[in-house]
């Protein structure tokens, strides 16, 4: 439960950093390719990282779901087409489709370990309740 609500942290910091720099970038103005002047190219720049900061919430997000995976014993994608690789890194992370199916999967685990324990739950309440019912009767 709280592995959970850190990665629901951790994840919408990410995306609040992102969201800001997204901003940022539509609003600046564009590069001046023309002249031959050395000055920097901001918005090439904030672009370059912007795309860093979608792989590294991606790579974060792929991180996550595998370790879930593996806890509840759902098989990862092996195949080629669930990957796809970084623009400059060699790292891979699961393609939006991939991901999409192996949280469907991993939902479906985490209901049927839910329900496995909530019906063991109910009947040791249901057993305590009659058990404390009877000794009030005899009680008496």
């Amino acid at each position: 439960m709280f592995d959970e609500l850190r990665y629901r942290w951790q994840l919408r910091k990410y995306l609040k950093d992102h969201i800001g720099l997204r901003r940022s970038f539509a609003e600046m103005p564009e590069d001046d390719l023309e002249t031959s002047d050395p000055e920097p190219r901001y918005k090439f720049t904030t672009g370059r990282e912007l795309q860093f900061q979608e792989f590294e919430i991606a790579r974060f997000r792929s991180k996550h779901l595998v370790e879930q995976a593996i806890k509840y014993h759902v098989p990862v994608p092996e195949d080629e087409g669930s990957w796809e690789q970084g623009a400059r890194t060699d790292e891979t992370v699961l393609t939006a489709a991939a991901a999409q199916k192996l949280r469907a999967d991993i939902r479906a685990e985490q209901k049927a370990d839910w329900d496995y324990w909530s019906g063991r739950v109910t009947l040791a309440l249901a057993l305590i309740g009659s058990i404390f019912g009877v000794l009030a009767y005899f009680k008496k």
